[in-house]
């Protein structure tokens, strides 16, 4: 994966919200509402910050909340093919100190974004007011699979990224092609931005060989996050999607299932986590908005409780 600026040799359109300097490479920042505690969206691998939208619009209407493109994703620059959990921690921390963003925030983290959430919360606990994982990737999901599959789910593991890979290469050509990648759109997305949106995905080869490398370390990053240990009474809640899987086939059946019920340990990582199954697919954001703009105001109103006393104690002992 190269770091040349992707605009010079890709049409990627314009951006949907800024591009940021974060130490020489472009990050692409969108930032709507107003107020306190800042809400930031963590995405799932692949995601762009196309796909939150309009969620994010209409969550703007309650508090301030920002997207961002990671590195290599969207109209992010790339940065090199170490793509686990704790780099791409780390690249959040780094933008974070360039927006100067002081405060304690919240992050609502979905699919693939869950471990870098976990991470930075581990590492800069005084950075973060709240956390939500929705839908998260549990730490312990791939290794499961791979001891619980071993002849099944390796290999179609590697025949899917072999697919991509041939995606990277296509993209990198201009030859790559929607057909090609039909299995690999949001629909929503495309409804809403059309050529925007394909263009990021047909003109931009990092985009897929972003998503290649963070699957080679997706068992590393596992080992990372579970590195971190428990994160105290930092506010937590785990929202799992409940949705049945539609597959008929028990391999999938399988996967889905255990993948539902790995989400449930992870709210013991916070003396005061909890739980909150709400009925939608693993887009919970798309399926269910309203329940997942719910939650992130009851975390607001929890962080708030705990300020207002901090400061009350502060008063008295002074």
């Amino acid at each position: 994966m190269t770091t040349t600026n992707r605009a010079e040799s890709f049409d990627l359109g314009k951006p949907l919200g800024r591009i940021i300097d974060v130490c020489g490479r472009a990050v692409h920042v969108l930032e709507m509402g107003n107020g306190r505690p800042t809400i930031w969206l963590e995405n799932g691998w692949l995601g762009l910050t196309l796909g939150w939208q309009p969620f994010q619009s209409m969550l703007a209407q309650h508090c301030r909340v920002c997207a961002y493109d990671r590195a290599g994703i969207g109209w992010s620059a790339p940065a090199n093919s170490d793509r686990s959990a704790q780099r791409e921690a780390d690249e959040f921390a780094a933008l974070l100190d360039v927006l100067g963003e002081s405060e304690p925030v919240i992050i609502l983290a979905w699919s693939g974004g869950g471990p870098v959430a976990q991470i930075f919360a581990a590492d800069h606990p005084e950075r973060v007011a709240g956390l939500i994982l929705m839908d998260g990737i549990p730490p312990d999901y791939d290794l499961w699979a791979t001891r619980a599959y071993p002849q099944r789910y390796p290999r179609e593991r590697f025949e899917r990224m072999e697919q991509v890979r041939g995606f990277a290469e296509k993209a990198a050509t201009g030859a790559l092609r929607k057909g090609d990648i039909a299995e690999w759109i949001t629909t929503e997305s495309l409804e809403q931005f059309g050529e925007r949106y394909l263009k990021l995905l047909l003109n931009n080869p990092s985009y897929w060989w972003t998503y290649y490398w963070q699957n080679q370390y997706l068992i590393a990053s596992g080992a990372q996050v579970r590195s971190k240990g428990v994160l105290g009474d930092l506010p937590l809640t785990v929202i799992v999607a409940t949705e049945e899987p539609r597959d008929d086939d028990a391999y999938h059946q399988s996967l889905a299932q255990n993948w539902q019920a790995l989400q449930y340990p992870q709210a013991r990582l916070s003396t005061v986590g909890k739980i909150l199954p709400i009925a939608a697919g693993h887009a919970v954001f798309r399926d269910q908005p309203g329940a997942v703009i719910d939650a992130v105001l009851d975390m607001i109103a929890v962080v708030k409780r705990a300020s207002t006393e901090d400061a009350r104690l502060a008063s008295a002992i002074v």
